[in-house]
């Protein structure tokens, strides 16, 4: 009996997440999956080839409906994740590009030929 009930929230629970979904990305679609022994729901999202994956309780996603504040943070949970998975952060390549001295040994001198100074007239 218990499984019915679970499976019925859980049906509840991808129509509110689905129609959430939908008004942040029509494109985006849901999967909903439950965690043994836990009060929370496994969501993946996707996105053409794209997928990522977040947790969520149960009685979050049921109470959204009724509670508009609820309903909202949950919107943006499901956005944070939809942003993660579609515009991953570039990587950092100024870690794996070493800097090259010049050629010669040394760096050409700052003040030019004459010394350096503030260049004043010469005599």
């Amino acid at each position: 009996m218990e499984t019915h009930v679970l499976s019925e929230s859980r049906q509840q629970a991808l129509k509110i997440l689905l129609d959430l979904a939908k008004s942040i990305d029509r494109r985006l679609d849901v999967e909903v999956r439950e965690i043994s022994g836990q009060e929370r729901l496994a969501v993946i999202l996707t996105h053409g080839q794209k997928k990522s994956q977040t947790e969520l309780g149960i009685s979050t996603i049921l109470d959204a409906p009724s509670d508009v504040v609820a309903k909202h943070e949950l919107k943006l949970k499901l956005k944070r994740v939809a942003d993660a998975m579609l515009f991953r952060p570039m990587p950092n390549h100024r870690v794996s590009v070493k800097s090259v001295p010049p050629p010669g040994g040394q760096g050409a001198p700052r003040g030019g030929f004459g010394g350096g100074g503030r260049g004043g007239p010469r005599r």
